[in-house]
């Protein structure tokens, strides 16, 4: 059967309150990547928006997630900082995605900044979650004492962010999983705000999805 590009903005009923995310499926994709994007970081939606569209031009699925609350919500601040929230919001959009045409037989990946990695972890590390990778991105990891029994993990990390290997590769070595690896951007401090620099970030990425057979070799140890 041929399959082609798909691109609609979809509505998630969550509860009781609707969240509007951007879904684009490259014909012949085999991995989702749900980009999470932090309430509190709009000044990273044009490096996201970047990212999606050089994983969708290198056949990956992409579902842009431009945060997990309401406009309303995100003016209350406890909202934005409630893991439980917006962990159980995520995990029932990621069950959702099973009922989309085109995205239900495709493998499942978070990716978000280290800053808002709480939310994916839980997501990510209960018992009926579908989720194959997690990709997080820059330091400042949020602590997680769980393990994953599907997924696994890849950090990335600027070369010259000394402080956030110590930081993250603590945070890491609490957590149980098949595979942990780390991709260090040369030349870079923790936020990639340089363009070459967040391609590299992007390029790491679609390496990972692409061979996944290689990752244990591509990529290197904490």
């Amino acid at each position: 059967m041929v399959r082609y590009d798909l691109q609609n903005t979809l509505d998630f009923q969550v509860n009781r309150v609707r969240l509007k995310a951007e879904l684009f499926i490259p014909s012949q994709a085999v991995f989702l990547a749900v980009l999470v994007l932090d309430e509190k970081e709009d000044k990273f939606a044009d490096r996201f928006s970047k990212m999606r569209n050089f994983l969708n031009e290198r056949g990956v699925a992409t579902l842009f997630l431009k945060g997990l609350l309401t406009q309303e919500e995100k003016e209350i601040h406890a909202n934005r900082s409630d893991i439980n929230l917006l962990s159980d919001r995520l995990s029932e959009i990621t069950k959702q995605i099973k009922n989309i045409e085109g995205a239900n037989s495709l493998k499942i990946s978070y990716i978000g900044s280290s800053s808002i990695a709480g939310r994916m972890f839980r997501a990510a590390g209960s018992s009926d979650s579908t989720v194959e990778s997690l990709i997080l991105i820059g330091n400042g990891l949020q602590e997680y004492d769980g393990k994953f029994l599907n997924a696994s993990v890849l950090n990335i990390l600027g070369e010259l962010d000394f402080a956030g290997r110590i930081v993250n590769r603590s945070v890491l070595s609490k957590i149980e999983t098949f595979i942990k690896k780390v991709y260090f951007v040369p030349g870079s401090p923790s936020h990639f705000e340089d363009n070459t620099k967040w391609f590299l970030v992007s390029e790491a990425i679609q390496r990972w999805y692409r061979f996944p057979e290689k990752r244990s070799r591509d990529f290197s140890e904490f």
